[in-house]
């Protein structure tokens, strides 16, 4: 739908915004971007909990019962690069393959992991949430990999302006992380982003925690996608664009504790039967409705006695005529 193109587009440059800011206020190393940004971090989920913030766990669950996840969608940097390794994989196979289609939810992975998670915190050990939270993971990535190699880019241009008397670059002092921490962030980010080039966004809605705990809240959140079923004709452009793999069209049903609300369904569906909105599609055919109110149960009963009597009457009228038929045909033959 062309009206939700404007949507999509704001939610793409929120993110990517989110997640550059988040990159400078890591690999930097001046406190410029520190200074002016720095409570970007305070907006982050896990970090909020380990830090005690209980307004920002509250402010995250008060706009997921509103608009759904899209804290995933929106301020998540490991969203952006599933995002974009998502994007790369589609464009890169050809044929039925590159559709995304339904798959049911993974619910007892979900909560092993989040179990897993809470109890590391309690007991602080944190390597374990450091690992599948998605904005640790992320931060360190750009820490332990990306920041060394800005630093030494950083110091060889300097370097470079020395020799030549172009210009002037201050020298910055490189910190290296172990060998065993640059291991772990590049296996970490690697298997996220091969998980994304293949299937989208699996780790949304497997083993991140943070995901878990939004989806809980998302589930029954106000603003939802909802599937108009007198204007779908099942093309399920919408299910194969849907990389959260939670677009059910057998039963027309969008499972919100998983849709990570990237809005790409909403821009594919050619029968404008796919929508963001507060409210729910009322079937428009009465056989459809679900008989579970009072008044349809009674109009039911109803029509029901109504059909009974009309047949019963039906069926007397038709014996007396055969009688009468019977009748006369024995007077005849007498």
């Amino acid at each position: 739908m062309k009206r939700y193109q404007g949507l999509k587009a704001m939610r793409i440059t929120v993110s990517v915004a989110v997640a550059a800011v988040i990159t400078l206020l890591w690999i930097e190393y001046s406190d410029l971007v520190l200074g002016a940004m720095g409570w970007i971090e305070h907006t982050q989920i896990i970090p909020a909990g380990m830090a005690l913030s209980g307004v920002t766990i509250l402010f995250w669950l008060v706009m997921t019962a509103l608009f759904g996840r899209i804290y995933c969608s929106m301020f998540c940097p490991l969203g952006v690069v599933q995002d974009v390794a998502a994007r790369l994989g589609r464009m890169s196979r050809k044929g039925s393959r590159r559709d995304y289609h339904y798959s049911p939810p993974m619910t007892r992975l979900r909560y092993c992991s989040l179990a897993v998670v809470a109890v590391c915190l309690f007991t602080g050990l944190l390597i374990i949430p450091a690992i599948l939270d998605p904005y640790s993971m992320y931060s360190a990535f750009v820490l332990n990999v990306l920041k060394p190699v800005w630093g030494w880019v950083n110091n060889a241009v300097a370097a470079f302006g020395v020799y030549t008397g172009w210009w002037t670059v201050t020298y910055v002092s490189v910190i290296t992380a172990s060998l065993f921490g640059i291991a772990l962030s590049v296996v970490s980010l690697a298997g996220v982003a091969v998980s994304a080039w293949i299937s989208g966004r699996p780790f949304c809605n497997t083993i991140c925690p943070v995901g878990t705990v939004l989806g809980v809240v998302s589930a029954r959140s106000l603003w939802h996608i909802d599937i108009d079923t007198d204007l779908c004709t099942n093309c399920r452009k919408c299910e194969h664009a849907c990389k959260a793999h939670c677009i059910d069209l057998t039963d027309h049903v969008v499972d919100g504790s998983r849709c990570v609300g990237c809005f790409d369904c909403l821009t594919v569906c050619p029968d404008d039967a796919i929508f963001y909105r507060p409210d729910r599609k009322q079937l428009s055919l009465p056989m459809m409705q679900s008989l579970d109110s009072p008044e349809i149960g009674r109009a039911s009963a109803c029509s029901g006695t109504s059909a009974s009597a009309s047949m019963n009457t039906d069926t007397k009228g038709m014996k007396n005529a055969l009688n009468t038929i019977s009748d006369e045909t024995i007077s005849r033959t007498s």
